[in-house]
């Protein structure tokens, strides 16, 4: 039998891109269980990372994501379940 999935939400960053941003977006979330994390570079010197996580995770990422300098915005949504 397979488990059912678990739920998920998902957080959509968009921050300044820069050397260490992605560093730092991992630093940020090292004490937060990450399931996923996917990271672009767009051409206008931006970056989105997506990241897959628990509900009950959410807020405390969220807010800690908030007070990065280059972070632009932080949006959740549910995680599609596979």
């Amino acid at each position: 039998m397979t488990p059912a999935p678990l739920p998920a939400a998902r957080l959509t960053v968009t921050l300044r891109d820069t050397r260490e941003g992605l560093g730092r977006v991992v630093s940020t979330l090292r004490s937060v269980p990450v399931r996923e994390l996917t990271y672009k570079v767009a051409a206008d010197a931006r970056a989105v990372a997506e990241i897959v996580l628990a509900p009950a995770d959410a807020p405390r990422a969220r807010h800690r994501l908030n007070r990065m300098v280059d972070v632009l915005a932080v949006t959740e949504s549910a995680a599609p379940t596979p």
